[in-house]
């Protein structure tokens, strides 16, 4: 159920709210949808006249094979976005020729279905990546024509990052704002639009983060060139970087050196690179930084920087076998998820596969406590200048390690979590909070007590710890040998929808949790029996047909959709949503909205 305010509260016909959320639940306990819309995208071609052109990063070279069957590991990026944070979809729409301004991201609220356009040109651009969370669209883009020759064969484009925050109207008609919140340059100097190149990012309301893995180019090193940055992006500016070629129109704060240069010139950080810059230049960075806090903090800033050394220390370099699967962000920590499996093949397949399935994910503390110096730009701060200077400065603490490994138990159960014998679910602590206790009183080490792998009870998992971002995702095979390639999850709705395949095999399921939610205080109810019976009567998908049946469906409850529903859904690999509806992407390029 969603939170209403208080005018929406009055306007809202409750017998009809409830009508709609009953046929809603009784349509997911049966995995019947009660609607499927489809939507047009953007076509997408790499012309010179191009009205729309999106150029996904390039996956890794890794795909499942057993034998002769093989099966895919990943999934190239959609064109479009869902934000389960704001229940809205962002994504190309069609539009005729004549009729196209540039304009083609829309934002469609599915609840009205009411659209507002994305201020944003994708003429002369190659959109590498759209992404929407909490409230900031980020849309990674590169220029149509190159910026300079990078060698004989390849040539490099601009790259640049554009955000905008997306609210809601305060009006009557519940309509949503589109604004410009910042531009940035993701590469100090470009990347070429090839499938070697290879960038991952993350972000939040406040923070960016992309992690960079190119080819080494030099006669005498074969080690990829890898490197990682975040952005502090809170902060709006007018600036548009991509509209100033020269820099001439650059505010002032922006004229730092933010970036040392050989970061991004494939030195990964010597000491040549680090010691380069005239003295002129020099001199004109720190001018530049003799400014206020308030307008030095205009802008997208680089907080945290890191080359192949530091990502050798934290154990997250992934040199010519790279396993890194995505990047996480929360309000204080960056957290690296990769993962291996023994089916593995290509030419990044690991050379030391696990077992069967492992997945890990490494926190790092990398974002400064912004709470520490009080508004400093009103010059109200009562910390010495050094004090100031230490809390924005870089964030060093040990990193937090979570991974878990299929290696299956008597009950055929693949995932640690799953099969542990503990009595109940809690997230650790981060790595941030956990380093801070620990340094304020050494004590404390002692008196430290982590958490015990949470147990997969039919209440606990996963609505406790799916969605945790300092958790590795062991839901990828928590059905080995089935891999779990997407999951849409809805704690608070109790609503969960899984997508898995064991090569030919693949299937669509939903699992509605089976209890009753107490209120303040009173005892929950708890019942299987009912999903357990609609199990054995909807059990219609082209997979998990043996002897284990019964014990699956009677731990996870789970009810699957027609084999139908897969090609509906599941052409990229990704669904999205929340307990009212399901969105994914066709074969013929179209997003379906599944609507319960």
């Amino acid at each position: 159920m969603r939170l209403l305010t208080d005018s929406q509260s009055n306007s809202v016909g409750w017998a009809a709210t409830f009508a709609d959320v009953a046929r809603r639940y009784h349509n997911l306990r049966l995995a019947q949808p009660r609607a499927v819309e489809k939507l047009e995208l953007a076509v997408s071609t790499q012309g010179n006249n191009s009205l729309f052109s999106f150029l996904g990063i390039a996956t890794w070279n890794r795909f499942l094979r057993l034998e002769a069957k093989t099966a895919n590991f990943h999934y190239p990026d959609p064109e479009w976005s869902y934000s389960q944070e704001d229940s809205v979809l962002v994504y190309p729409i069609r539009t005729d020729a004549e009729q196209c301004d540039g304009h083609v991201y829309q934002v469609l609220d599915l609840l009205s279905r009411s659209t507002v356009p994305v201020p944003f040109d994708v003429r002369q651009k190659h959109i590498r990546r759209v992404r929407l969370a909490q409230g900031v669209l980020i849309l990674e883009w590169a220029e149509a024509l190159p910026y300079h020759q990078l060698n004989d064969r390849e040539v490099v484009h601009r790259h640049f990052v554009t955000a905008f925050d997306v609210f809601r109207a305060p009006s009557d008609t519940e309509t949503f704002n589109v604004k410009f919140r910042s531009e940035w340059k993701l590469h100090f100097l470009g990347l070429p639009l090839n499938r070697s190149d290879r960038f991952f990012s993350a972000h939040t309301a406040k923070h960016y983060a992309v992690y960079f893995w190119q080819p080494n180019r030099s006669l005498y090193q074969d080690d990829p060139i890898e490197q990682l940055a975040v952005w502090d992006i809170s902060a709006p500016s007018p600036y548009r970087p991509s509209e100033d070629p020269k820099g001439d129109k650059r505010p002032a704060p922006c004229r730092a050196q933010t970036t040392p240069t050989g970061l991004w010139c494939a030195r990964n950080g010597t000491p040549s690179a680090r010691t380069s810059g005239s003295p002129e230049s020099i001199a004109l960075d720190h001018k530049a930084c003799d400014l206020t806090p308030a307008a030095a903090s205009a802008g997208a800033q680089v907080i945290r920087r890191m080359a192949w050394r530091e990502l050798d220390f934290y154990g997250l370099r992934q040199r010519a076998n790279p396993q890194l699967r995505n990047l996480r962000l929360d309000d204080r920590n960056l957290y690296v998820v990769e993962e291996e499996h023994r089916w593995a093949d290509g030419h990044h397949s690991s050379l030391n596969p696990p077992r069967v399935h492992a997945v890990r994910c490494t926190g790092i503390p990398i974002i400064p406590d912004q709470a520490k110096p009080p508004n400093t730009a009103s010059g109200n701060s009562h910390l010495p200048d050094d004090d100031l200077v230490k809390s924005h400065g870089p964030v060093f603490g040990p990193i937090w390690v979570d991974e878990c490994g299929a290696d299956g138990d008597v009950t055929m159960c693949f995932c640690r979590r799953i099969s542990s014998n503990t009595n109940h679910a809690s997230a650790p602590p981060s790595p941030t909070v956990a380093t801070h206790d620990i340094l304020e009183n050494p004590a404390n080490l002692e008196n430290l007590n982590l958490p015990p792998r949470p147990r997969d009870t039919l209440d606990a998992w996963p609505w406790t710890i799916g969605r945790s971002e300092r958790f590795a995702p062991c839901w990828r095979h928590e059905e080995f040998p089935y891999l779990t390639v997407s999951e849409m999850l809805d704690s608070n709705a109790g609503v969960r929808i899984t997508a898995r395949h064991c090569f030919m095999l693949e299937t669509l399921s939903v699992h509605v949790r089976p209890a009753m939610i107490s209120v303040r205080g009173a005892v929950g109810v708890t019942s299987t029996d009912d999903n357990e019976d609609l199990v054995k009567k909807n059990k219609k998908g082209n997979g998990k047909k043996n002897a284990s049946d019964q014990t699956s469906a009677s731990r996870t409850g789970e009810v699957q959709f027609l084999d139908s529903m897969w090609g509906e859904l599941m052409a990229k690999g990704h669904i999205a949503g929340d307990e009212r509806w399901i969105v994914g992407e066709d074969q013929k390029g179209h997003i379906t909205v599944v609507r319960f």
